[in-house]
């Protein structure tokens, strides 16, 4: 975009509502437009000779490379990908980048036209969504579905590496007590407060997950058995003390403990590890005080 241009095209592209950006083939900015400095946070003079892809996620900077990469051997294409740019306040933002290449011409050299589209609000609902969709609302843990796809991951990857899959299944003694005496609501809190002492002792790679009710679960991976009965003892006792402020109903948790391979070898699939866990549970549950 040269001095050459009628004045209207050069208005046009300083004040389209949309980000425009020109580039040389290697990503490195020659010229924006007011969009781009509002959507981005950086003075005009700021990104001029900066590359771009060093503006982007460092996760996603491969990605917005290669989808550009093409290009240059097919001028007069157009690539369309979406990616995230740090701004310069931190904040990450969803941007679909529609990047032309324009050839060589005595006029100018070869170089790249960017329109940069602000869809961060339409990236966010679309993330809100699949977070409802696999996360329990009360609890914000793993819903039942997502436990499951999780489990289902998680078993033939213990045996490609031949590590144990455990999964503890719990269950609270006495919550239904709570429900009838102080009210939904009050079972609602010990919901919550569970889940947090869940978050609170798990290692970031295990998955919790509220299964319904008063019912929950736990998938380590790499943990054998004697490893999964210490923190079922931290998790159940744990919050059978934490609990008693609660008033003068005690509730304590049932922990089911089962692992993949079994103790016999044989490796167990989803619904049976799962239901062998639920077993467990029960059997301790049965043992429980009065």
């Amino acid at each position: 975009m040269g001095a050459s241009l009628p004045a209207d095209a050069v208005s046009a592209f300083l004040h389209a509502p949309i980000g425009v950006a020109v580039c040389r083939p290697d990503g490195v900015l020659t010229r924006v437009n007011g969009a781009v400095t509002r959507l981005l946070g950086y003075a005009e003079e700021d990104l001029l000779g900066r590359d771009l892809f060093r503006l982007v996620q460092p996760e996603l900077v491969a990605g917005a490379i290669a989808a550009c990469a093409g290009l240059r051997e097919r001028p007069g294409e157009t690539v369309v990908h979406e990616t995230r740019f740090r701004a310069r306040d931190g904040r990450s933002i969803d941007v679909r980048v529609t990047t032309s290449a324009v050839p060589a011409t005595p006029a100018a050299p070869a170089h790249a036209i960017m329109h940069l589209e602000d869809v961060s609000e339409r990236e966010d609902l679309r993330r809100q969504l699949e977070h409802q969709a696999s996360h329990d609302a009360l609890t914000g843990l793993a819903n039942r579905a997502a436990f499951v796809e999780q489990l289902e991951r998680a078993l033939p990857r213990g045996e490609r590496h031949g590590e144990p899959v455990t999964v503890l299944y719990l269950d609270l003694n006495g919550f239904k007590q709570v429900n009838d005496r102080f009210g939904h609501a009050a079972g609602d809190e010990v919901l919550r407060g569970f889940a947090a002492h869940l978050r609170g002792l798990l290692r970031p790679e295990d998955t919790a997950a509220r299964l319904g009710g008063d019912e929950f679960a736990v998938l380590c991976e790499g943990t054998a058995p004697g490893q999964a009965a210490v923190v079922a003892r931290r998790l159940a006792e744990g919050f059978r003390c934490a609990a008693g402020a609660a008033g003068p109903l005690q509730v304590g948790v049932a922990v089911g403990v089962a692992t993949s391979p079994a103790a016999d070898g044989c490796a167990l699939g989803t619904e049976e590890l799962l239901h062998a866990a639920d077993a467990a549970m029960y059997a301790t549950k049965v043992r429980a005080p009065r």
